[in-house]
């Protein structure tokens, strides 16, 4: 079993983090006990520094049941609904069948990992679906965690209440690698646990397991037994943009830790660049950039990835060689302006889909076809009184963004508004046929008493000893025959 998971904190005593950090999210934990709803939590954060095992110890603490999804687990939009708003809105059952209502106190924490990384193209609208189950304020609590959390839309950052980790000391890890030791019966040198504690990074969960390699078949360890390298850490990339803008400290070597291609680089540089330099410096910091955009483009045309290291250089070492001195300062940079117009194209073409299938499906046609009539429905939906326009979204199962996409945002509220208030709700073809047609309910039910009659009469059978004899026909029933 790895010693991760074996040693994972049971409770908050056993955390490993600064203390007003545990106060803070201890006070958001009680405040929900006492049935104050709060906003969800959003624990960012580099990797390995106790922010999934905080969340689960908190729980553990406070006695609730845990709802989790993972990196691992597909997280599209029907799945976030289907999991995390079903598990949000309502009670539960425990393991013992005992049931617990959030009204005394009895809660469950939905805790969503990596959720930096629902924008996958797997979990197509998940984020979206996340934002929507957040601003309904569910009674339930919730944990978000995220390694960078600027990869978020602002629109879900600002429905959630941060909370910033820090990489871990090197003190802090030694003492825990010190206490599984202990329990393991293993005699390890104490320059050890430094040297596997400074090898680490302030990653807590890289250094446990750089410890259980190491025993592994050892009673006793001393230094002379260890072999370590360096141990290579992707480094965040506004960190990389502060020593590029701020330093001259040469920085093309450092983008090798990155997690972020060359193209990707070079719109980050690109989009931040106006923030730092200004006039003739700006200038000629551009015309470098454009230089290395020239060998990214023989790159991708030739595919001569050697060329790679020049255009790193130019962008990163040659940008801050334009300039005498560093602008001083804190500057809040900017991810690539690029990518939110993608983003927000990719989310428009998905809602447009999602349409077409609900026309598609709800109108028994094919996809073609549901194309001809999108054009239709949206005209009747812009066009009518808000009442017919909400049977129409009713009978499609429209959401609130998906009417906002056809028909803008003040009469999707309407919309919205009047489908939540009658409860209207998609029913099946025969029920719709009563309900949304002018026809009265008595003239239907006079129409469905009429039709048993007829079906009575027809299987209507003569017979004195179990024998069919004759079957009545219509021109028979009608006088016909």
């Amino acid at each position: 079993m790895l010693w991760v998971e074996k040693y994972r904190p049971e409770s908050l005593d056993d955390v490993v983090a600064d203390r007003p950090l545990i106060q803070k999210v201890v006070s958001w934990a009680e405040k929900w006990k006492k049935g104050e709803r709060q906003k969800p939590l959003l624990l960012a954060g580099p990797p390995g520094v106790g922010k999934t095992s905080l969340a689960i110890a908190l729980a553990n603490t406070m006695g609730w049941e845990i709802v989790e999804l993972n990196a691992s687990d597909q997280r599209s939009w029907n799945i976030i609904n289907r999991i995390v708003g079903e598990g949000a809105f309502n009670e539960t059952i425990s393991d013992d069948g005992e049931f617990l209502s959030s009204k005394a106190g009895r809660l469950k924490l939905i805790i969503l990992d990596e959720v930096d990384n629902v924008h996958k193209k797997e979990d197509a609208g998940g984020e979206g679906a996340l934002l929507r189950i957040v601003k309904r304020k569910p009674p339930q609590p919730m944990i978000l965690i995220a390694n960078d959390p600027y990869s978020l839309s602002s629109d879900l950052r600002k429905q959630v209440e941060m909370v910033n980790f820090k990489r871990l000391k090197k003190n802090q890890i030694a003492k825990v690698l010190e206490r599984i030791c202990l329990r393991e019966s293993v005699r390890c040198d104490r320059e050890v646990l430094k040297l596997i504690a400074e090898n680490s990074g302030g990653d807590l969960r890289a250094a446990i397991n750089d410890l259980q390699a190491i025993v592994e078949g050892r009673d006793v360890v001393r230094p002379e037994d260890v072999v370590t390298g360096k141990r290579t850490q992707e480094i965040d990339i506004f960190r990389f943009l502060q020593k590029v803008f701020k330093t001259k400290v040469p920085a093309h070597s450092d983008a090798m830790l990155l997690d972020e291609s060359p193209d990707d680089l070079i719109m980050w540089i690109e989009e931040n660049l106006p923030l730092e330099y200004g006039g003739e410096t700006l200038f000629k910091a551009y015309r470098i950039v454009s230089r290395a955009d020239i060998f990214l483009g023989r790159v991708r045309k030739r595919q001569f990835y050697r060329l790679w290291k020049y255009s790193t250089y130019l962008m990163t070492t040659g940008v801050q060689s334009v300039r005498d001195e560093p602008k001083r300062g804190f500057t809040r940079y900017q991810p690539p302006s690029v990518w939110k117009k993608l983003m927000y194209a990719r989310k428009r073409r998905e809602m447009f889909r999602n349409i077409m299938k609900k026309i598609g499906r709800y109108s028994h046609m094919s996809s073609r076809k549901a194309m001809e009539q999108y054009h239709f429905v949206r005209y009747l939906i812009e066009r009518l009184d808000t009442q017919t326009a909400s049977r129409i979204s009713a009978f499609y199962t429209f959401t609130k963004d998906e009417l906002e996409f056809m028909a803008g945002g003040e009469k999707a509220e309407e919309i919205a508004e009047f489908v939540e208030k009658h409860r209207l709700h998609r029913v099946e073809d025969e029920t719709f046929l009563s309900t949304y047609t002018r026809m009265d309910t008595d003239e239907v039910l006079e129409e469905k008493e009429a039709g048993r009659e007829v079906e009575e009469k027809e299987k209507e059978v003569k017979t004195d000893h179990g024998k069919r004899q004759k079957t009545l026909t219509l021109d028979a029933f009608f006088g016909d025959d």
